[in-house]
């Protein structure tokens, strides 16, 4: 027997590419079905939609300032505005990019730089008429 030689039993394994189905190029993916709204808002141009999440998140973010600090003083509503505001500033924006199927980061940052003006706004003005910030 020579070295070099192997056995029947030995003989190493033939990879076969026959067998297996290799894509010769990949498939293009289908076209996503838009609705009404979700074609005419993809149809903005950058600049404009740009300006509109502006406007949106911070007449969001206003709406959050007021449910904190006006109305959550009054005493029927209380908590509530406070909770009204944390889930109206975490889920709006998430559930508008699901719908419309566009980015809205742009509205995020405008609702948070909105809400921290108001709340920023709110504390001067509480300084100014003199409101104890902690009570001993």
């Amino acid at each position: 027997m020579e070295p070099n030689k192997l056995n029947e039993t030995e003989k190493e394994p033939v990879s076969r590419t026959d067998d297996v189905d290799l894509p010769q190029q990949a498939e293009p993916e289908p076209e996503e079905e838009l609705d009404d709204l979700q074609k005419r808002v993809r149809a903005y141009p950058e600049a404009k939609w740009n300006l509109l999440q502006r406007i949106g998140g911070a007449l969001i973010g206003i709406v959050c300032g007021l449910l904190l600090t006006y109305f959550s003083n009054m005493q029927s509503i209380g908590m509530y505005g406070t909770i009204g505001a944390l889930l109206i500033a975490l889920f709006v924006p998430r559930i508008a990019e699901k719908r419309l199927k566009r980015s809205v980061n742009k509205g995020r940052i405008a609702l948070l730089s909105a809400l921290a003006l108001w709340i920023a706004a709110y504390a001067l003005i509480m300084i100014a008429r003199g409101v104890p910030f902690f009570t001993e």
